[in-house]
């Protein structure tokens, strides 16, 4: 790696040049307000190497974190509901059976090939980019959100961890480098997994108290 003294600006420098890619290979550095069936297609595929890559680095950071944790135990009001900042980015950390082989979609090499479907319509690419934007400002900033995914994983998930993206599209088309980079990350998340310090448990929570008499 280019960046051994600093893991973090080495994982931020890899995915910049995965964004790059993504970009250039239709123009969306121009904002275009359509893009075609295909430029699309190709940007879906880029934007789920790109989740795949950053959910990684996210966990990378935050066993990182963990150890170093100060939990606060002070009790909480169960009723209490406190605004959630990640439910808005509507960005994932936990794939679940996402990460699992579906053999409904396994092809067989042997068997004919699909007719293609005409061209369709243009496709918006405001969502799209809105997403890519997302994940680019995640990347460049992932502290906070590694340190709340660290005390989550304190509290909730104890124990020893897959590393997210079992089966995620991160080839080496998008780069050499890249792909040793998003595999080394999977094995520095097992290998930190098991070193894990003992869980904090979840915040206590307030005794009931009497309302009215």
């Amino acid at each position: 790696m280019s960046s051994a003294t600093d893991p973090l600006a080495h994982f931020q420098a890899q995915g910049e040049l995965l964004i790059a890619r993504i970009v250039s290979r239709d123009d969306l550095q121009l904002a275009p307000a359509l893009i075609s069936k295909a430029a699309a297609t190709r940007l879906r595929q880029g934007l789920r190497a790109l989740e795949a890559y950053v959910r990684r680095v996210l966990f990378c950071l935050a066993l990182a974190l963990e150890p170093g944790l100060k939990p606060d135990n002070c009790p909480r009001n169960p009723r209490e509901r406190v605004p959630d900042p990640d439910r808005r980015s509507g960005f994932k950390l936990f794939t679940g059976e996402r990460d699992c082989l579906d053999f409904a979609d396994f092809h067989d090499p042997w068997a004919d090939p699909k007719p293609r479907p005409p061209h369709g319509k243009p496709v918006l690419a405001a969502p799209l980019l809105d997403r890519l934007n997302t994940l680019k400002t995640l990347l460049e900033n992932p502290i906070e959100r590694a340190r709340r995914l660290a005390f989550h994983l304190a509290r909730y998930r104890p124990g020893w961890l897959f590393a997210p993206g079992q089966n995620a599209d991160v080839p080496t088309r998008w780069g050499t480098e890249l792909s040793a980079t998003f595999t080394a990350m999977g094995h520095q998340i097992v290998a930190a997994s098991k070193a894990r310090p003992p869980p904090i448990g979840p915040r206590p929570v307030k005794p009931p108290r009497i309302r009215r008499l």
